[in-house]
């Protein structure tokens, strides 16, 4: 072969690898073109890869020889695909107002779609539909096709629009229409509503979606776990999701996967990790099975540890209330030789002083409950003072007779209390700062009224010690 034909060969593979790489970057650009509007215009963008794709073979069969009208036939074909689209693109609704009337579509298909474009639209009011479609709540109106929040009320429905939020008070059954679903559809919606709970800007709002889908977790979840867990900010957030992808492999098929899964969860205590070790335990395979046991063995004696430091804080708190009740019987028995038997009485005089301060300041609970602290106080110091008064004063020196009377007193603190609140039983509210727990992981949470109540043990106890130590009155 001589040079020159050598060198005419070599310049037009050259050629062709060049258009070759040409072709394929405008077929990727013209996907990203077409993929936005597949939902919107299916059979128009199948239409149109078909073209292109078409278009692309015979450039490969002519390129050889004509590579500039290979090019240009390129660029023809993607003129084409652009005022193919054009049209598709002003078609589409774009609103949220306009795809949520498209949902009482009679094809279940076509409400796949709109559910799709609903959950891409960034409409606040998308996730509240979407539960209303999935609880069966979502109707439309016969006459004029007004979309409806519907709560049954008997033989009628309370109806809310959905669009304008205007009230429509009772309508009858036979005026509206449910929106049906089926099973494909409803999965649609978990996972549609799970991904907007995941890319929700409230962290409270994430974590509480990936908490409830612990307990669930598969394929589906973990196919939406992956699409955020990259863009989660927040650790603790972010390593949840994780755990929801550990537990989704911990099903798979892959055997190396089981095991990475296993390493992965051995130092969680959440009891779905736990149920779904122990159901590996009769795995077939004898490596996943020992694997399984062994993790399984780890966190169960992690679990005990804080199980045991649960308990510690509950007796500390159950203490801390009797450790109350039994510096008052320690200074009345130790410094004044009295045995009151009516001491139980006067905290529960406190008791009832706290119960009726709230009903005094119903609006105020939180500032009822830190106003009663002192009321309290002074409630029971008044009635122990008249006490010692009218009676313990001609008793002292002889504890068994001061045993008999205050007895006697006790008993007629309680039926004074039955007379006055009645013999049932009266509940305090508490304040939110009072409630909840700290959740230090699933097995320990340390509620917040036991910790409030043996930290004022402690400030009660110091402040008694010091009246004790560094006053008169304590001295004396």
């Amino acid at each position: 072969m001589s040079i020159k034909r050598q060198h005419k060969l070599a310049l037009l593979t050259l050629n062709r690898a060049v258009i070759v790489r040409r072709i394929i970057r405008l077929r990727v650009a013209s996907r990203c073109l077409i993929a936005p509007f597949t939902l919107a215009k299916a059979d128009l963008t199948q239409s149109c890869q078909t073209y292109f794709s078409l278009i692309i073979r015979i450039n490969l069969m002519h390129s050889t020889h004509k590579p500039l009208h290979s090019l240009v036939s390129l660029i023809g074909a993607c003129v084409f695909l652009l005022l193919m689209i054009s049209p598709a693109i002003s078609a589409a609704p774009t609103s949220f107002d306009e795809l949520a009337l498209k949902l009482n579509a009679k094809s279940f298909k076509d409400k796949a779609k709109v559910l799709t474009q609903l959950a891409v639209s960034g409409d606040e009011r998308t996730q509240t539909l979407f539960e209303a479609l999935l609880r069966k709540r979502l109707y439309f109106e016969k006459s004029s096709g007004t979309l409806l929040y519907v709560t049954k009320n008997k033989k009628e429905l309370a109806a809310i629009e959905v669009l304008s939020g205007q009230d429509r008070g009772l309508l009858e059954k036979k005026t509206v229409k449910k929106i049906s679903t089926n099973n494909r559809l409803r999965k649609q919606l978990k996972n549609l509503i799970a991904g907007l709970s995941l890319s929700h800007p409230e962290k409270t709002i994430r974590l509480a979606s990936v908490k409830q889908m612990l307990s669930s977790a598969n394929a589906d979840s973990a196919a939406a776990i992956e699409m955020v867990i990259k863009i989660e900010q927040d650790a603790g957030v972010r390593e949840l999701m994780q755990l929801v992808l550990d537990l989704n492999d911990l099903q798979s098929q892959n055997p190396q996967k089981q095991l990475a899964a296993i390493n992965s969860v051995s130092d969680r205590l959440e009891p779905q990790v736990r149920n779904r070790l122990t159901a590996l335990l009769d795995h077939d395979d004898t490596e996943i099975a020992a694997a399984a046991d062994q993790a399984l063995q780890k966190i169960q004696a992690r679990v005990k540890i804080f199980q045991n430091l649960k308990t510690v804080f509950f007796g500390l708190s159950l203490g801390s209330v009797l450790v109350l009740a039994a510096i008052g019987l320690a200074i009345t028995f130790g410094v004044m030789g009295v045995i009151n038997m009516a001491h139980g009485e006067l905290i529960m005089l406190g008791a009832y002083t706290t119960y009726a301060l709230q009903q005094l300041m119903p609006n105020f609970v939180g500032a009822s409950l830190l106003l009663s602290i002192p009321l309290a106080f002074l409630v029971s110091a008044l009635v122990g003072i008249l006490i010692e008064r009218l009676v313990i004063r001609h008793l002292y020196g002889r504890p068994l007779e001061t045993l008999l009377a205050t007895f006697g007193i006790s008993l007629i603190l309680q039926q004074a209390v039955r007379s006055i609140f009645s013999p049932l039983n009266r509940s305090v509210e508490s304040p939110s700062w009072l409630s909840g727990s700290w959740e230090i992981n699933s097995v320990l949470s340390l509620t917040y009224n036991r910790l409030y109540i043996i930290v004022f043990c402690l400030l009660v106890f110091l402040l008694l010690l010091l009246i004790m130590k560094k006053t008169t009155l304590g001295l004396n």
